[in-house]
């Protein structure tokens, strides 16, 4: 079997692995579920009426999406000041392992309130947003890599078998 082949199994292998992990086994839709509770956790600590707070499903992301009636302040917070105070937007990102807090609409206008929610709708900015399949993936072939590094550091130099044993 030539060289390059088996770099090629190795490579499957790890990135099966990760999907078998994130699919069949449900460890992406927990991961999500776990994230979705411990932002809301956050930002139910701020104690505004009407705030929810969900993650993107759909695909499987790890953007969380805010939506409720707020205003400048409280969605944005003061980021100038000393020290600064975070919005609810600064707050829900607090949670470890959230990529990015978006809102269900645009900022409100001007001396307006954002609207109230509307249930299952997305984010207003939909762009940039990576499925956590290709996160996972990506982090499969990384350590793959790394792997093959190390493989490479301590064993070029060993000597060419001859036999079986």
């Amino acid at each position: 079997m030539s060289r390059w082949l088996k770099l090629i199994i190795g490579l499957a292998a790890a990135l099966l692995a990760a999907w078998l992990s994130y699919g069949p086994l449900g460890r992406g839709e927990a991961y999500v579920d776990d994230l979705e509770q411990r932002a809301g956790a956050i930002v139910a600590a701020a104690e505004l009426p009407g705030i929810q707070l969900h993650m993107r499903r759909e695909p499987l992301s790890r953007v969380a999406i805010l939506c409720g009636p707020t205003n400048d302040l409280q969605r944005d917070g003061l980021p100038r000041a000393r020290p600064p105070l975070p919005g609810l937007t600064g707050r829900a990102g607090l949670a470890g392992g959230i990529s990015d807090v978006r809102w269900q609409r645009p900022p409100p206008t001007p001396r307006g309130d954002t609207p109230a929610c509307i249930p299952g709708a997305r984010a207003a900015d939909e762009s940039g947003i990576v499925p956590l399949l290709a996160e996972w993936l990506g982090l499969a072939a990384f350590a793959w890599l790394i792997g093959l590094g190390l493989g490479w550091v301590f064993f070029r130099y060993r000597p060419k078998r001859e036999g079986y044993l």
